[in-house]
């Protein structure tokens, strides 16, 4: 506390007080002052440097989050494919199915198609016109030929029993 007070004293006084031999003040205040500066700015610097390397580190880093996307895009890509070739697959059978049963359709048309024509052939045309003549084929019903075939068959000949 000497020291504040004798530096308080003009100039005169400690040049006064200087020539006698004894006490020396020496200005530590400047030092201090000095050494504070110096830590404050190596405390600053020491903040600084931390901040940018905090910085660099939040950063994003271009190839790390290139291989990070690729990585992540694996398992996107094979359920795509996955899904694709299960409805290739699906559409294919559908294809096969749809196209046997256009077959069958098909063939039973056709077999409808045959047996109306052999009903409309077999049976009699008639007509509710009174003015129209239908004219029809003369067949031969069935009965006629097991009755024709039954008689060639009695005149076979026969072992006389009189031999």
């Amino acid at each position: 506390m000497s020291q504040q007070s004798e530096e308080c004293l003009p100039e005169s006084a400690s040049a006064e007080q200087s020539d006698v031999p004894g006490a020396r003040i020496l200005h530590m205040k400047g030092r201090q002052y000095d050494l504070q500066k110096a830590i404050q700015q190596r405390a600053q610097e020491s903040v600084e440097r931390e901040a940018a390397m905090d910085q660099e580190q939040r950063r994003p880093k271009p190839l790390k989050w290139a291989i990070a996307l690729l990585i992540a895009a694996i398992p996107i890509a094979l359920t795509l494919t996955a899904a694709e070739t299960f409805l290739r697959a699906f559409h294919r059978y559908l294809d096969v199915t749809v196209e046997t049963a256009n077959k069958q359709a098909e063939e039973q048309a056709a077999a409808a198609a045959a047996a109306a024509a052999a009903a409309e052939a077999m049976a009699p045309v008639t007509s509710d016109d009174p003015d129209v003549v239908m004219l029809s084929p003369l067949l031969v019903p069935p009965d006629n030929k097991a009755q024709s075939a039954a008689p060639q068959s009695q005149a076979s000949p026969a072992p006389d029993p009189k031999k």
